[in-house]
């Protein structure tokens, strides 16, 4: 897709964002009804004490790091990303990059707590791997993703799922954001 100008990609974003795809466990679902699934899910971990664990690649990273201090600061949440450089490189040594996120995942988590899991092109095997170690201690899964509706990610095993239809890195990774603030900032305007 080419974009002529900064105008153009902004309304190119309002149409990813608006044609977003969602689905609680298998089932196809409205924005709205997914946001209020994923808000309980929220309200659970506050009330049960659960966290939030984040997990993605480069500028996906960035959204975890972010949104993961959002959670804390504005719902009272533990929430964690297991994007440390030592840490990373630590089990990237030890265990492959493919285990990066897995490994952790598999020592902290416990059941019922919640990945939040992003990939671009939804394909990220160290995204894969780690929502396959949460599907083994029953923890609850959130993925965003994006490109194409045949990616691996869309397709895994999880509660909630968001893909955005872009073929642009950018316009999916501030989709990804935009979504999953929306969701948390209004759950912090209803509880504070």
């Amino acid at each position: 897709m080419r974009v002529k100008n900064s105008q153009e990609w902004l309304e190119t974003l309002k149409d990813a964002i608006d044609g977003v795809k969602c689905k609680t466990g298998n089932i196809r679902a409205s924005f709205n009804d997914t946001a209020d699934v994923m808000k309980k899910l929220f309200k659970a971990a506050i009330i049960h004490k659960h966290s939030i664990f984040w997990v993605g690649n480069g500028g996906s990273a960035g959204i975890c790091s972010h949104l993961s201090q959002d959670m804390m600061n504005k719902l009272g949440i533990k929430s964690y990303c297991f994007n440390d450089p030592s840490l990373m490189t630590c089990m990237t040594n030890d265990y492959g990059y493919k285990n990066v996120y897995a490994r952790p995942l598999a020592l902290y988590a416990s059941e019922n707590d919640i990945l939040i899991a992003i990939s671009s092109s939804g394909n990220s095997e160290n995204i894969l791997n780690a929502v396959e170690a949460a599907n083994k201690k029953n923890m609850r899964i959130i993925t965003l993703s994006g490109f194409k509706g045949d990616n691996k990610l869309w397709n895994s095993k999880s509660d909630i799922s968001f893909l955005i239809i872009s073929d642009l890195f950018g316009i999916v990774e501030v989709s990804h954001e935009a979504l999953l603030q929306g969701v948390i900032e209004t759950l912090w305007l209803e509880i504070m």
